[in-house]
Order: structure tokens, then C-alpha cells, then sequence
């Protein structure tokens, strides 16, 4: 993951990655855990160029050492650990697992677990990603949405990951009412020669998720979140910027062309 690194910041916040781990008390998806808000951080400094040439080698993609544990109830939940924040649905907060709010997405930046800001690419969110508080001065409209789409995703990845046993489906909607306005994910398609060719839409994917009938169902899951998290930037951003993700994707797709957008909704439009 090509990443930017985050000047030190003069805060003693536990959101941090490099402070206080985040308690997992079991492998179930009932996960008790506490991030404090993040108070102040040196401005984020930008550096990511969208204008990337066809030749370009795509970024460097995490390994998916993704796996999930079929608990006593029946559901696949996520080994590894949620993300300690993320965007509140119908608002413009940052929140922590126990709802606390935290900082405006105004100034939230999407980091990795060594602190790091993400670049803008298409690389979709990983293990230990969170959201610091930091001035978003000098980024590119660009680059802005790409934090907020990350926002968005740590939020929807944490209900589908790891809170599958008690998530309802007004809470799992609520969270996906950004690809909901962009008509992002409505079908599900499981009639193709191979895995691969299947894709779960918001619902099928929720419907699989509550009842995975013992299977480990990671692939499926992991598809629908990065394909969700593409298509949404595809949306939000400019074509430049869209013509980049194409030049960088691992297996050279087009994502924005998969996902038929043909007019876009940015943010400013809908939030």
C-alpha cells in the first residue's frame, strides 16, 4: 500500500495505531472495545498525483490473510480486529466502537497501522486502518473524498466483518445509504461457472452474511467490500482521477466502467 508519512503529532490519544491496542474479548462478533478521540494533529501534508500514466505499475496490494471462524451461533466473523472508528451513518462525525463522537470528517485522515496517511488508489481498506485528526490543507478534492469514502467503508466493513451476529437490517442499510444514493451494489448474480464470476448486491451479501450455512464466506465478503469501496470513489472523484484507478488496478479493470456510472454523485450533491 503506497502510503504518506504523518508528521508527529503533540496529542495523547489512544486512537493513535502505534498507542493502545484494541481489546478483543472473543472470536464471536460481539466485540467489546474503546478508542478516546483524537484531539490535535499536524496538517496532513499531500502528495498523492491522480495523474498516473497507462503504464504506470499498480500499487502494491495486502496480502488477503483474511479468514473467518464459524461461531457457536453460525455466523463467520472476521478474524483480525474492526476498526476503532469511523463515519456515523447520516452525519458528518467520526465515532468510535462505543459511539463516541470523536472529530469532524472534515478533518479526518485515513491511516495505517504504522500512522502513515493512505494514499488516494484504489487499495482497498485493511487490517488495522483508522481515522486521525489532522488538517485535510493542500489535498485535492480528490484526495478529500478518498478519505471520506474510507470513512465510510471502515464503518460498513466493521458491520459486515465483525458485528454480522447482531447487526438488523435498518442498521446494516443505514450504513450503506451512500451506495444506496449511487445505485452502487443492487444486484447479486450466483448463477456463474466459477466463484469468481458471482457478485452479492447490499442485500444478497447481508442475506449470505446471516445465514453463511457453515461456510467460511471471506471471499465473498472481501469482494463486495473492495468493489463497494472502488465503485464509490469512482463516484465522488474526477475523471482524472478515475482514469488512474483503471491505470492501477491489479488485474488492469476499468472499475469505473464495471460499475456503469454514467453520472456521477459526488458528495457535495448528497451530504
Amino acid at each position: 500500500m503506497s502510503t504518506t508519512t504523518l508528521p508527529a503529532a503533540s496529542t495523547t490519544t489512544a486512537a493513535t495505531p502505534t498507542a493502545t491496542a484494541v481489546p478483543s474479548t472473543t472470536t464471536v462478533a460481539s466485540i467489546s472495545m474503546t478508542a478516546t478521540p483524537s484531539t490535535t494533529a499536524a496538517p496532513a501534508s499531500s502528495t498523492t498525483s491522480p495523474n498516473v500514466s497507462k503504464d504506470s505499475k499498480p500499487p502494491t496490494r495486502p496480502v488477503d490473510s483474511y479468514s473467518c471462524v464459524i461461531n457457536s451461533a453460525g455466523y463467520c466473523v472476521f478474524t483480525g480486529q474492526p476498526h476503532p472508528n469511523f463515519l456515523k451513518p447520516h452525519s458528518n462525525i467520526i465515532v468510535n466502537l462505543d459511539g463516541a463522537e470523536l472529530f469532524s470528517i472534515d478533518e479526518a485522515v485515513a491511516t495505517n497501522s504504522e500512522g502513515e496517511i493512505l494514499q488516494a488508489r484504489g487499495t482497498p481498506a485493511f487490517d488495522g486502518d483508522e481515522l486521525l485528526a489532522s488538517p485535510q490543507t493542500g489535498m485535492t478534492n480528490d484526495e478529500k473524498a478518498f478519505h471520506r469514502v474510507m470513512a465510510i467503508m471502515f464503518g460498513i466493513r466493521n458491520q459486515l466483518m465483525y458485528d454480522i451476529e447482531d447487526l438488523d437490517k435498518e442498521t446494516w442499510d443505514s450504513y450503506l445509504v451512500p451506495l444506496a444514493e449511487r445505485g452502487i451494489k443492487e444486484t447479486t448474480f450466483t448463477d456463474g461457472m466459477t466463484p469468481k464470476e458471482n457478485h452479492y448486491g447490499r442485500d444478497g451479501i447481508f442475506e449470505l452474511a446471516k445465514k453463511p450455512d457453515g461456510r467460511d464466506i471471506h471471499h465473498d465478503v472481501m469482494k463486495f467490500l473492495e468493489e463497494s469501496g472502488l465503485y464509490l470513489l469512482c463516484h465522488v472523484t474526477s475523471d482524472e482521477f478515475a482514469e488512474m484507478l483503471e491505470a492501477t488496478h491489479p488485474e488492469g479493470h476499468d472499475p469505473c466502467e464495471e460499475a456503469g456510472v454514467v453520472n456521477k454523485v459526488p458528495f457535495a450533491d448528497t451530504d
